[in-house]
């Protein structure tokens, strides 16, 4: 089953656990892609490489904030033609609409593709935050001047809150994957120095409504800590 978003035509398959984003692309239309998302594409589709942002010195940041140098630009030339995206991980993929004057913060890894009026810059995200939040110090600031269509991936299925003005949630920072613009976070610390210190529940993010929290239902880091545990030891 295809789907109408705010400038294409795109089809989610295999989800939740191994998906593909296919995007239906009429002739002249472009996507931009994550550099080695691309799974296929029909031959009536043209590649360019370029920067992820037009200036060099944001191109470098941008790769603080887990995320590529170059970026993938295709466009339908000859025809209209599929071309068929997936990250590196096994999870899910889905569709944020990018309204103009509203803004989103996509987390390290989580960006798969976008239209191309939507700029990616890349923000800091404080000492405080990235020190102890566990992850980057940097995180996507996704903005659009007009409607525009951005697609993110999860490790593992999405879960998706919607909090009210002044609700507050707290969340690992390693299952994050977009907040709106809008919601305040910051990073707390929850029970004493002994949580903090082995429990791994310590440091939490604390985020305060209004506006959307999507988080994925695995942790990068765990997954590498419990394969880690099974991989061979050397001796001495």
């Amino acid at each position: 089953m295809t789907v109408n978003g705010v400038n294409y035509e795109y089809e989610i398959k295999f989800s939740p656990s191994y998906s593909i984003l296919n995007i239906y692309l009429k002739k002249d239309q472009t996507i931009l892609a994550e550099a080695g998302s691309m799974i296929y594409h029909d031959v009536s589709i043209g590649i360019k490489t370029r920067k992820a942002n037009k200036s060099f010195w944001k191109s470098i940041v941008r790769t603080l904030a887990g995320e590529n140098f170059w970026i993938n630009e295709f466009t339908a030339e000859s025809g209209d033609g599929i071309i068929g995206l997936a990250p590196p991980y096994p999870g899910d993929i889905m569709q944020i609409k990018v309204e103009p004057g509203k803004s989103w913060l996509v987390y390290s890894g989580a960006f798969l593709a976008c239209s191309p009026s939507v700029d990616t810059s890349t923000k800091f995200s404080g000492f405080k935050k990235g020190m102890f939040g566990g992850e980057k110090m940097f995180y996507l600031q996704i903005t659009s001047p007009k409607e525009a269509d951005l697609f993110v991936s999860a490790l593992g299925g999405f879960f998706i809150r919607d909090l009210k003005d002044g609700e507050k949630l707290r969340i690992d920072n390693s299952h994050m994957v977009a907040i709106e613009g809008e919601i305040k976070w910051d990073i707390k610390r929850v029970g004493g120095i002994k949580a903090t210190l082995f429990s791994k529940e310590g440091l939490v993010i604390e985020l305060e409504g209004p506006g959307k929290v999507i988080f994925q239902t695995r942790s990068p880091s765990e997954i590498i800590s419990w394969i880690y545990r099974y991989l061979p030891k050397s001796e001495g």
